[in-house]
């Protein structure tokens, strides 16, 4: 008799963790946290230019970039790229 609560202990404890384990589904969302303001970047950009670290081309270059937001809608370019491709190799 003891034989029996026992295996009927382990058979719901083995239950209940697999059970559990069902219920966390990962859903791969990415979110995006910009804690640097424009202002900043630009000041960045700036002091870079003044030291000598880029020139004149590359400070507009940049500067435009940063003003237009082009670093951040380029990275979520590339983020849809490869999400579309890994959609297209799962496809049949």
């Amino acid at each position: 008799m003891r034989k029996f609560y026992v295996l009927i202990i382990i058979f719901v404890t083995l239950s209940l963790n697999i059970s559990c384990g069902s219920l966390n589904k990962a859903e791969g969302q990415l979110h995006y946290n910009n804690n640097v303001t424009k202002g900043q970047e630009l000041l960045d950009l700036k002091k870079a230019f003044d030291e000598n670290a880029i020139d004149e081309d590359e400070y507009d270059l940049m500067k435009s970039r940063i003003i237009n937001d082009e670093y951040i809608k380029s990275f979520f370019r590339q983020l849809d790229e490869i999400d579309s491709d890994e959609y297209d190799s799962f496809s049949i």
